[in-house]
């Protein structure tokens, strides 16, 4: 007798080859779900075992997996969850990202844990779902559209609108190819990293677009689901290290940033902000308070963020926003000299409504400026003069980068590849990592963590960092910024947490709770008996596999390091005089013995493998003869 598939699980992957226009399911096994949950990793085990390392990001070969988790359309907030895993453009490598709204609900609605795009369509398509069907329609008539306008146009051609359809698509960046492409839905919701949206693009799909489906998610212990959902909403809105985020989203990430040393102003060449007066404008209740607005959650979500917005003045008044988290204020904001929430709030959106990472974009824009402030671009060469606290040139670039016109041809390629493709001083005044992959939009050498993070992470940005209730794994409640030591030791231990979270459907920001916690929702849902300790296990496991497939592919620890201007020393502010990198061997050999990884060569060893339950990568990764053996 076939084992009974747990709840919470469509058990279904919805298979799309582009090149033959053939739609398949396939099934999931009850072991596979215990295993690998969905989301990230679900996406690590299609990655792993479909994509080898001779296929490029834009390759037809390559797999563009979105998919959700098993809390997916429960009763937590927040349960619309999008996982994003696919070889991504930026560094060639893993990626992993992820976007809330309604994406991850409609499609366990629909029958479906998962969708794999493999292949190429020989024509611009955008990919419809309802329940059963399942259809690759044209797109032409949606070319050229930015994301939200490709949803107001399926919104007027399908008849509906809200929640009974969500589409997640690119804007002109993916179309042509921007290695920095996002994919956007839902007004607002990206999954950003490591150029997702470019693979998107490469494949000839302007969107997926899922209707609200009606085959609902079977829950094994309804009453303890609504339980631990009640007690985790109760813990976001109460704790005092998340109420805040509760009521403001990230809003006060500025702020608080700032304060720290943390807050990227004028691409790191100063931790002043620029006009001093004008700083109160970014508190959070007074960047709200600009705007007339109207909450936007996401899928039963009772988080008081994600609000659309109307601008309040000048040249674009009565324009409708998105609210924008912490990463977009600051990368349209003081990353760019501009001074103006309300400024930095409308960049933001055309951000979102062109396609592209709101990070990298702030470091492509803000190195633009500075080289051309100090002369190492032109005004001729780049086609038009950027300057700080301009956003209407910077909008301007924007589009010239979104459409891969004139200079923004180079800037399309990202921060890391202009530079070496200019040299010089211009060089040595980008953002980036050495992989090629794209810092959020923080001042990291104020806070050490998320600089080690995204330089030593192997999903396309941070993954282990900003862990919550640090003290049930075995850390302090608080670490010490610029202690190497501690900063090395926490991610170590640290890592897999966000691994899990990312699998399991639901945002971060809505499970900000103990692992105790979120394990009985899981296990409300699925029957299954998951721990903290298992927990921790599972995502460890799906890091060790991003890992060994970016090892798989060339990217390895001699290129887990930061750029000269990422890895420099403030020169004031809060973290003055501070510098990573004369510890930089130590924290990685600290971090690598946590998780059991080889110091020279950073691959898993056969013993962790065996430990996280990955046996068959051991012959992979270190060849049969080891495999064979007990080492």
């Amino acid at each position: 007798m076939a084992a009974e598939m747990p709840g919470g699980f469509a058990g279904k992957i919805l298979r799309i080859d582009l090149t033959n226009e053939r739609v398949t399911t396939e099934d999931i096994s009850p072991a596979t779900a215990r295993k690998f949950l969905g989301g990230a990793g679900l996406g690590a085990k299609i990655l792993w075992e479909e994509v080898p390392p001779n296929v490029t990001w834009d390759s037809p070969e390559n797999r563009l997996i979105m998919a959700s988790g098993p809390l997916a359309g429960s009763p937590v907030w927040g349960t619309g969850s999008l996982c994003v895993v696919t070889k991504g453009a930026m560094t060639g490598g893993a990626t992993s990202t992820q976007a809330q709204g309604f994406f991850g609900t409609n499609l366990k609605y629909s029958g479906y844990d998962a969708i794999v795009l493999q292949g190429k369509a020989s024509r611009w398509v955008y990919v419809y779902i309802k329940d059963d069907t399942v259809e690759l329609r044209d797109a032409s008539h949606l070319l050229g559209k930015d994301t939200w306008g490709t949803q107001d146009a399926l919104y007027d051609e399908l008849g509906l609108v809200g929640h009974n359809l969500s589409v997640y698509g690119i804007g002109p960046a993916g179309e042509h190819l921007v290695r920095f492409a996002m994919i956007e839905g839902d007004y607002g919701h990206v999954a950003s990293k490591n150029g997702c949206g470019a693979v998107m693009g490469s494949k000839n799909v302007k969107c997926v677009a899922i209707v609200r489906g009606t085959k609902g998610v079977r829950i094994q212990d309804p009453a303890g689901m609504y339980e631990a959902a009640d007690e985790i909403s109760y813990d976001v809105r109460t704790d005092p290290s998340s109420s805040s985020l509760y009521q403001y989203g990230t809003l006060p990430g500025p702020t608080n940033n700032y304060a720290a040393g943390a807050l990227c102003i004028k691409n790191y060449q100063t931790n002043v902000f620029p006009e001093p007066d004008k700083l109160t404008l970014w508190e959070a209740p007074n960047i709200r308070g600009a705007f007339e607005h109207r909450r936007h959650q996401c899928n039963g979500c009772g988080m008081v963020h994600c609000h659309m917005s109307i601008m309040p003045a000048g040249l674009h008044q009565g324009e409708i926003v998105d609210e924008p988290e912490s990463e977009g204020l600051a990368g349209c904001g003081p990353q760019l000299g501009i001074t103006s929430p309300v400024d930095s709030t409308w960049l933001n959106t055309q951000v979102d409504k062109a396609g592209v990472d709101v990070n990298e974009w702030g470091w492509v824009a803000g190195w633009t400026i500075e080289c051309l402030e100090k002369g190492y671009l032109t005004k001729e060469q780049v086609g038009i003069d950027v300057k700080w606290n301009d956003v209407e040139s910077a909008n301007k670039l924007l589009q010239m980068i979104a459409r891969r016109e004139g200079f923004g041809n180079l800037l399309a390629e990202g921060v890391k590849r202009a530079a070496e493709a200019i040299g010089g001083p211009a060089y040595d005044c980008a953002v980036f990592t050495m992989k090629g992959n794209t810092p959020r939009s923080h001042d990291h050498r104020g806070r050490w963590s998320e600089l080690f993070d995204t330089a030593v992470g192997s999903g396309g940005t941070i993954e282990s960092c900003g862990t919550v209730k640090p003290t049930e794994i075995g850390l302090p409640a608080r670490v010490d910024p610029f202690d190497a030591d501690e900063v090395a030791r926490s991610a170590g231990v640290s890592l897999g947490r966000r691994q899990f979270e990312d699998s399991t459907g639901a945002c971060i920001f809505t499970i900000r709770t103990s692992l105790e916690l979120i394990c009985r929702a899981l296990n409300a849902v699925t029957g299954f008996d998951y721990d903290k300790e298992e927990a921790m296990t599972f995502g460890k496991r799906i890091a060790a596999m991003f890992r060994a497939y970016n090892l798989r592919c060339g990217i390895g620890p001699e290129l887990e390091r930061p750029s000269p201007r990422y890895g420099s020393t403030p020169i004031n502010g809060p973290a003055e005089g501070q510098n990573i990198l004369p510890h930089w061997d130590n924290m990685r050999r600290i971090y690598y013995d946590l998780n059991g990884y080889d110091l020279e060569t950073g691959r898993p060893l056969p013993s962790m493998l065996r430990e996280l339950g990955l046996e068959e990568l051991v012959a992979q990764i270190w060849g049969t003869m080891v495999a064979t053996s007990n080492k």
